[in-house]
């Protein structure tokens, strides 16, 4: 291939001899991708290491509902890397955001010179597991909790039996299944009124009963909104974190739009500069 990029300047290949690297560039090619046009996709055999020359790639993993991009690579970045030592199918999609240039160097090429050299072989895997702390690095950053699960799990057992007292005080089963015990009691109590009822018109007991429910009962359901509350804070508090977050991402595009908008205006500037000379 032209020999116009050099190769060397990639940290991959840094430190390498110029004899290896004369090797890699005589099996390197140049491809030209379109704007939104795939490099290769999820679950790919792998053939080449990329490096990218101009444009812009990204990568991008796929979801259920929106597609995760990881990363957008610029010039100078490389990528296609660690199929070099286990050849498995690509774990992600690369894409073309915009007209991009591409060095592709066959992995065959790779793997030969790091079983020639053993220096290759050190560089290669020093940069690779410096790339992987820092993909363990950013994830570690990302810290994305379920704050029910949370909750739930941190639960004593008073608070589980509180929970499930105020889910069945206030549900149709307690409204019916109470209605029928008055009722019973009421029945019997009504029915055995003239020999010896337990407890007779106007049933003083089943209104000490009653009493003892409510009073029992109104604790141990503010307890289990006392708790709904607590977790409520808890998830306000994280929609906060993910809201400074995503402001934080949105200034870094406003960032990089202003960038790119100076740029245009630079480059239509120098060719109206021309036109004009």
């Amino acid at each position: 291939m032209d020999e116009t990029y050099r190769i060397e300047n990639v940290p991959l290949f840094a430190n390498l001899p110029l004899a290896q690297l004369d090797m890699l560039r005589k099996d390197a090619v140049r491809q030209i991708y379109k704007a939104g046009e795939t490099i290769f996709n999820h679950g790919d055999v792998p053939d080449n290491l990329f490096i990218v020359e101009e444009g812009v790639i990204d990568i991008i993993l796929p979801g259920k509902g929106e597609e995760l991009i990881l990363a957008s690579l610029e010039p100078g970045s490389f990528f296609g890397e660690l199929s070099v030592f286990d050849g498995h199918p690509r774990t992600a999609t690369a894409r073309a955001t915009a007209q991009a240039s591409l060095v592709c160097i066959p992995l065959t090429s790779i793997a030969a010179l790091t079983n020639r050299s053993p220096t290759a072989a050190r560089q290669f895997m020093s940069v690779i597991i410096h790339r992987l702390r820092t993909a363990d690095e950013l994830l570690a950053r990302v810290q994305l909790k379920n704050i029910n699960e949370v909750i739930d799990q941190q639960m004593t057992f008073g608070e589980k039996i509180a929970d499930l007292v105020a889910r069945f005080g206030g549900s149709w089963t307690f409204i019916i299944s109470f209605c029928g015990f008055l009722l019973l009691w009421m029945a019997v109590n009504t029915v055995y009124l003239f020999t010896s009822a337990p407890d007779p018109f106007p049933y003083i007991f089943l209104n000490l009963i009653l009493s003892c429910i409510a009073a029992l009962q109104a604790p141990v359901i503010m307890m289990s909104q006392n708790r709904q509350a607590i977790k409520d804070r808890l998830q306000a508090d994280q929609d906060f974190q993910i809201n400074i977050k995503a402001e934080f991402a949105i200034q870094q595009i406003h960032r990089k739009l202003d960038e790119l908008r100076s740029g245009l205006i630079q480059h239509r500037r120098n060719m109206e500069l021309e036109q004009n000379g």
